[in-house]
């Protein structure tokens, strides 16, 4: 029987996918070492940037020294710094410790960060993956042990971000559509969400400006004739590696009360997928292209939901409306 176009590029892509596969069969390593939580005693107001890929870019100062640029990136388990950056400043070496990156499971060298603070949040004692700056794209990344237990509201139309504790009086974003989640390993995944109709995890990640689907999704939508074929890609992961996908339009994605129209997904099956034991379970990681179509994201750990609020025009401008029930 002739095999569609979809099924001839999963075959394609089959070998490559399966030799990261085997990589990443170990389960996670735990932490040589966690970092301390940050301290807000009241809500911290900052300014945001953009980097190169319009990840948003959080001014940082480390030790009184500053500021410096970091992506501030939800998919990432744990703050990183620049091999740049850390010489400069010079900071002391610490243990190797094994990171997550869409690539795989690495060991890479560490330093330790005495202070590092962002507006009246404070991280103290971070010990912090060493990476190139080419790769990471920017002076470091904020991870999610600096956002455990927090509320990240970012204002695109403003440019500017407010991170409080959850535990502060509950947020309330008039015009925003709400959208519950789930934790897992600190990440949250939306629920209620689906692609072509067919239900989806979702992971929002701010560190990556692409969105990426598993092969279980691509396999699902494949199956039941909801996406055509597929153009290989080549992804670059934060340590360097690289591996190939293939991406192709979904026409329609559903988060909650949200319809995303047209939205070009990667496909492959990347190691975060595997830490989140999402391999057979159709998901997709949520990235920048995606969340700026928005006036304002709020990402509320510490209660497990997600506040959208829609600009003016969603409907003719950015491919974004609000789902009919």
């Amino acid at each position: 029987m002739r095999r569609s176009f979809s099924e001839q590029c999963l075959a394609f892509l089959a070998p490559w996918l399966s030799a990261a596969a085997m990589l990443l069969t170990p389960a996670i390593a735990a932490m040589a070492q966690d970092a301390q939580p940050v301290t807000t005693p009241a809500a911290t107001h900052v300014a945001t940037g953009n980097d190169g890929s319009k990840r948003i870019t959080l001014p940082i100062h480390i030790d009184g020294k500053g500021p410096f640029n970091f992506v501030v990136d939800t998919g990432a388990e744990r703050t990183v710094i620049s091999r740049e950056l850390a010489i400069r400043l010079a900071l002391v070496a610490d243990a190797p410790v094994k990171i997550n990156s869409i690539t795989g499971i690495s060991q890479v060298n560490t330093v330790m960060i005495p202070r590092l603070s962002y507006g009246h949040g404070e991280m103290p004692a971070v010990q912090a993956p060493v990476l190139d700056a080419d790769n990471l794209g920017a002076a470091g990344l904020l991870g999610l042990d600096g956002l455990e237990s927090k509320r990240l509201v970012i204002d695109f139309r403003k440019q500017k971000m407010e991170i409080s504790d959850s535990r502060e009086p509950v947020f309330k974003d008039p015009g925003a559509i709400i959208v519950r989640a789930r934790r897992r390993f600190g990440q949250l995944i939306l629920v209620d969400s689906q692609a072509n109709g067919e239900k989806i995890q979702v992971i929002l990640d701010t560190g990556t400006d692409q969105s990426i689907g598993n092969l279980a999704l691509l396999r699902k939508l494949t199956r039941k004739r909801k996406i055509d074929g597929l153009r290989p890609v080549e992804l670059t992961s934060v340590t360097g590696d690289t591996m190939v996908g293939g991406w192709n339009v979904i026409e329609q994605v559903r988060i909650g009360g949200i319809n995303v129209q047209k939205l070009a997904v990667v496909f492959t099956d990347i190691s975060p997928f595997h830490q989140l034991g999402l391999d057979d379970k159709p998901a997709l990681l949520l990235g920048m292209d995606v969340l700026r179509r928005f006036d304002r994201v709020a990402v509320d750990f510490g209660n497990k939901r997600v506040h959208f609020l829609l600009p003016d025009g969603v409907e003719t401008d950015l491919g974004v409306r609000l789902a009919s029930r």
